[in-house]
């Protein structure tokens, strides 16, 4: 009797699921072009993709818990009743989200307009596109390396 291997049970499922969803995407009738776009790009490998395995264990910590909304940002913190407000630093004063980190932080500003002509951004309502697709993914992994917020120091050194 030969051994089942899970990872190859694993990628044909994946296989299987990622053409029955094509099939009925084709067939339906109305399709969002904002969400085309991103499924022509997503990969759906079980391999580490390579700019993850070239960066650190910080950095990459931050980019998946930025992906995740669980992170050392003030309304995480204020809804696990860690932090007594959700709202950004002095010049913000609005929610501090992950989205508001990545995209709107007027502290942030020179390092946003980088990350924005890197990742070729139009729309910056979709967040989820910086963690998806291949160019917006390295530009938010170098926007994380010089900014390093969402970690502990940063929280700490901001509120001081």
């Amino acid at each position: 009797m030969k051994a089942i291997i899970i990872s190859f049970v694993k990628k044909q499922i994946c296989k299987k699921m990622k053409l029955q969803w094509l099939k009925i995407w084709k067939s339906s009738i109305k399709k969002g072009n904002q969400y085309w776009k991103i499924i022509l790009n997503v990969n759906l490998s079980y391999k580490s993709l390579k700019e993850l395995r070239k960066i650190n264990r910080l950095t990459f910590s931050i980019f998946i818990q930025l992906k995740m909304k669980h992170d050392y940002f003030k309304s995480y913190l204020h809804w696990l009743s860690k932090n007594n407000s959700n709202k950004c630093y002095e010049i913000c004063s609005v929610r501090q989200t992950s989205k508001h980190l990545l995209l709107n932080c007027r502290h942030y500003r020179a390092e946003q307009r980088k990350l924005k002509k890197k990742a070729q951004l139009k729309n910056t309502n979709i967040i989820l596109t910086l963690f998806i697709i291949k160019i917006e993914r390295i530009a938010t992994l170098k926007y994380l390396k010089n900014t390093w917020i969402a970690t502990r120091k940063w929280l700490l050194e901001t509120e001081e």
